[in-house]
């Protein structure tokens, strides 16, 4: 007899017998970011650093070369930060996210310490379509270069909150990586799509009329990025040249000498220094530009080293993508020193995470994983995997802990076991090699992993002695994984679906033999491609991302697994996530954190929606401490935590709310629920003394950050009219900017 899954009745009346059903899980709110890529240069303010990391400026003293202190870290950017200058009393910061937006955010440095957030703007230009590559000040002017929509110049006659004009430039013709201001020039660097290394050069003498005097085109393998100056180039890649500047419109190769590969450099007085690529860091003396020599060598972990900053009389800072800032004595140019190593909390890049007794692990993909501070994400050991110092031959992607041991999957080389039993020292146990490992789940003495590149295969390793792990099983697999879990005596995969095959969805394989899976089940009810799961082990349910959302799946009867009920999050997209414990799951995408009621796992709804940088979210991890941990990649370690809760006073419509009154700060919360088939909801306050502000969002509270709408005028007629509002519930804040009497607030649709 063929078996049945369970019919949605009993299904549900099977989950009202659970008992941690009827508990309900708080809402989440972000309580913690740490971490993301470096994707732009520090700057320094004396002895203070600021450090674009994701989304936050990180700001260290280094007062102290040899004992850097971390003092702060910025309320978040609206995306992963790019672009990062200084003028006066202020820091900009351009940001970019993968659904067409980019913005600036600006900070305060009246304390230089501590930068305050003080305004964000994604308003520069009326467009969905937006792509800001950075930004430089020169001229006492700010620039924004965007890559879709061309340069927009703002004079910060108001520098707390800059006002943006557009310029005669339409277009920029190269996604740069670095822009910089050397007087009345600003340089341009980057790669186009032929893979050669690019500078452009934009006369910005007249502020408001800036034109590109030059552009500049070199071999992007010998000069795989440019340190530029302005009278001069320097190029490193596999050999380092000197080129002349001196004419804007000409770059003139000068010496030049071949070097070990390096990613980039930076040059003190007549010397440079090259690093990045693979071992070391080497030092080059330029004082003759026609012939260039060797002046050293530092034995230096220096892997992934793409930026530098010299703190003027004071050390070489080079932050790398393996979470180190090393600090340089270069008071002997060809002798430099390390005289300290700081680590960034979060790391460059954390693509796994996991709870281990009172501590949390990140998997780090450059180098193997770090055990941090569960309340700070301060890191307080790590483990740098034992393998070539290349990238490519690294790049870890998953991680499974098994009582005291994390089990890595590494692309670049296998399974590597780390003992976390002293978790002040992890260290390696065992490995085994299995190349292009891409996914994992351990269940008692085996771990099984599976991988895509280079022909699909799913493993199976013996760990019961985990000092020498073997493979005792393989098998073929017809589509990419992306995720696995074991559950009781079955293996399920999330996979994606192939052109032309009956591929993609969910796959099942029973476990009756651990060491030898035998396919027992296949899903794919308009799922696709599926990226990512999570199992409820207690009512038998399996929670599926799809491109398109959210799939319940009843696996009660695993060789007839059947869907339930579905979540859709109205946008198809790759590499979707998600998690899920007790009555809440969460469903990770370019839209940002859908948090969902799963009470009634036959209709998910979701009660609200958060934004992760406007990016796609690389891991969701529910903690065992009631947290969810929401890996950004770029844009960061998003730690959520259950909040108290805000009441919102419901407001009817059309129906005015007057005499609302409050001190500077004060915010008050409306909500109004808002029927389909609404064409404009129009939000508006008037009337009284002082300032307010009106912030509009659907679906769960506004705030500074996070706002569907939003209205700053000056004084107290605000208006926010939102064309076709989704259905549902709209929550409304009034926010004093100054202390307000007598004011009036209407909703109307």
């Amino acid at each position: 007899m063929t078996p049945k899954p369970l019919s949605t009745a009993l299904l549900c009346a099977c989950l009202a017998a659970v008992p941690h059903v009827a508990a309900a899980e708080a809402p989440l709110e972000l309580a913690l970011l740490r971490g993301g890529a470096m994707q732009t240069d520090a700057v320094a303010d004396s002895d203070l650093i600021h450090f674009p990391t994701g989304r936050t400026i990180a700001t260290w003293d280094y007062g102290d070369p040899a004992a850097p202190v971390r003092v702060a870290t910025s309320e978040p950017a609206g995306g992963a930060i790019n672009g990062l200058a200084r003028h006066g009393d202020h820091l900009y910061a351009s940001w970019r996210g993968y659904d067409g937006s980019s913005g600036v955010t600006t900070w305060s440095l009246a304390d230089p310490a501590r930068p305050q957030r003080v305004d964000e703007t994604e308003d520069y230009v009326d467009h969905d379509s937006k792509f800001l590559l950075g930004l430089t000040v020169a001229n006492d002017h700010l620039y924004l270069f965007d890559n879709n929509r061309g340069v927009f110049v703002s004079d910060l006659a108001d520098p707390a909150h800059p006002a943006f004009s557009p310029t005669d430039i339409a277009t920029v013709p190269t996604q740069y990586t670095r822009i910089v201001a050397h007087g009345d020039m600003i340089h341009a660097t980057g790669r186009n799509w032929l893979g050669g290394t690019v500078l452009d050069l934009y006369d910005v003498s007249v502020p408001n009329a800036p034109f590109k005097v030059a552009g500049h085109g070199v071999d992007g393998l010998d000069s795989f990025s440019l340190i530029s100056e302005p009278a001069r180039a320097i190029g490193v890649g596999n050999r380092l040249t000197v080129f002349d500047l001196s004419e804007p419109t000409l770059m003139n190769p000068r010496g030049a000498l071949d070097i070990p590969p390096a990613i980039t450099g930076a040059r003190v007085g007549e010397f440079v220094y090259t690093f990045g690529w693979g071992e070391g860091l080497d030092v080059w003396n330029i004082a003759d530009v026609d012939a260039p020599e060797a002046a050293g060598h530092l034995d230096l972990f220096a892997l992934g080293g793409r930026r530098s900053l010299t703190i003027e009389g004071g050390p070489l800072l080079l932050p790398t993508d393996t979470d180190l800032v090393h600090a340089l004595d270069v008071s002997a140019p060809g002798a430099p020193a390390n005289i300290a190593t700081a680590w960034l909390p979060g790391g460059v890049a954390a693509v796994d995470v996991a709870g281990h007794g009172g501590d949390i692990v990140l998997l780090q993909a450059n180098y193997g994983l770090t055990v941090n501070d569960a309340q700070t994400l301060a890191p307080t050991a790590r483990f740098d995997a034992d393998l070539p110092e290349r990238l490519e031959s690294r790049s870890f992607e998953q991680m499974a802990i098994a009582g005291d041991t994390a089990w890595l999957a590494a692309w670049g080389f296998g399974l590597i076991g780390v003992d976390l039993t002293d978790p002040a020292a992890p260290t390696e146990l065992g490995r085994i090699a299995f190349p292009f490992a891409s996914v994992l789940d351990v269940a008692g003495d085996h771990a099984y992993v599976a991988k895509w590149t280079n022909g699909g295969v799913f493993g199976v390793i013996d760990v019961s002695d985990p000092t020498a792990p073997s493979l005792v099983w393989q098998g073929a697999l017809a589509s990419q994984p992306y995720a696995l879990r074991v559950d009781g005596q079955h293996a399920y995969l999330a996979e994606g679906s192939q052109s032309g095959t009956g591929n993609g969805g969910l796959r099942i394989y029973s476990l009756d033999d651990p060491a030898s899976p035998v396919e027992v089940g296949h899903l794919d009810d308009g799922c696709g491609s599926a990226f990512d799961l999570a199992i409820d082990s207690e009512v038998s349910l399996l929670y599926l991302a799809c491109r398109g959302g959210v799939q319940v799946i009843d696996i009660a009867v695993p060789q007839a697994p059947a869907v339930v009920g579905r979540y859709d999050a109205g946008d198809e997209e790759s590499y979707t996530r998600v998690a899920q414990r007790h009555d809440r799951a969460w469903f990770g995408n370019g839209a940002g954190l859908h948090e969902l009621d799963v009470s009634d796992p036959t209709a998910p709804v979701r009660t609200r929606l958060t934004t992760l940088g406007h990016q796609g979210v690389a891991r969701l991890a529910a903690l065992d401490d009631g947290r969810l941990a929401a890996l950004g990649g770029n844009s960061g370690v998003h730690l959520f935590a259950p909040g108290d809760g805000e009441d919102a006073t419901p407001i009817e419509n059309r129906i005015p709310v007057p005499g609302l009154e409050g001190a500077e700060g004060d915010g008050l919360l409306y909500a109004i629920e808002v029927p389909a088939g609404t064409t404009t909801l129009h939000v508006l306050s008037y009337g009284g003394r002082g300032n307010v502000s009106l912030l509009v969002q659907h679906g769960e509270p506004p705030t500074d950050e996070e706002a569907d709408g939003r209205s700053t005028r000056p004084g107290n007629n605000e208006t926010v009219r939102i064309g076709n509002p989704a259905a549902g519930t709209w929550y409304i804040r009034l926010v004093g900017e100054t202390a307000f009497s007598n004011v009036t607030l209407q909703a109307r649709y």
